[in-house]
């Protein structure tokens, strides 16, 4: 019975956190380039979705990136795309821009909520897909002018305004298309937040384990 009673009140408890989830929805266009140090895309709210107003920023890391533009771009391309090529019709490389992939550390998300009156700061994941459009296994040109962007992993550690201590998870989706034969993006998405209340101790000990992955 004593067991019982135990569990009992541990799914009340997971009852409760999951009660208090907030989810919050956007989507975002902006712009930005790998061949800017740091490259940092920026946008704003598209209509649609909970925030309507306010602005997103990714910043990616790159130290030890070189700084010719010509270096830069096959660095990019030797590091995070050539090694994860998927065979299909068509095939396709990817790229992914995270510490498993070469990254220092995360990339840095900031969010900004003009609709509800907020910020929220993170780190997040990159993943870009080059379709191989003639499978041939080999770059052409033409080939990294467009196609699909993910983020899969979305941490948010921090927030003030509406999203005052709150953390939690996410991702988006959504696509990339370059100016070619630029490098200047513009990037359009969807991005899912599922934030919780952190400022109490079953949050924090539950969300500690998942920010500890990406600190």
């Amino acid at each position: 019975m004593r067991t019982l009673v135990i569990v009992l009140a541990v799914l009340a408890m997971a009852t409760v956190a999951c009660a208090q989830d907030t989810f919050v929805w956007f989507f975002g266009v902006g712009n930005g380039d790998f061949m800017d140090s740091p490259p940092t895309f920026v946008g704003g709210m598209d209509t649609g979705g909970d925030i309507t107003a306010g602005s997103w920023t990714i910043t990616v890391p790159d130290a030890g990136w070189p700084t010719d533009p010509v270096l830069r771009y096959q660095h990019i391309w030797d590091t995070f795309y050539a090694g994860n090529y998927t065979p299909g019709t068509p095939g396709y490389w990817k790229g992914y821009f995270d510490t498993n992939h070469g990254l220092p550390e995360m990339n840095a998300l900031e969010i900004v909520d003009d609709t509800n009156g907020g910020t929220m700061t993170g780190v997040c994941t990159i993943e870009i897909q080059v379709d191989d459009a003639n499978n041939d296994g080999v770059m052409d040109e033409g080939e990294f002018c467009a196609g699909s962007m993910t983020g899969l992993v979305i941490i948010i550690r921090n927030g003030d305004g509406v999203y005052d201590g709150m953390c939690g998870t996410g991702n988006y989706f959504g696509t990339y298309a370059k100016d070619c034969p630029g490098t200047y993006e513009t990037w359009n998405f969807g991005m899912y937040l599922y934030l919780d209340d952190c400022s109490t101790p079953v949050e924090n000990t539950s969300w500690g384990v998942i920010k500890s992955l990406y600190q």
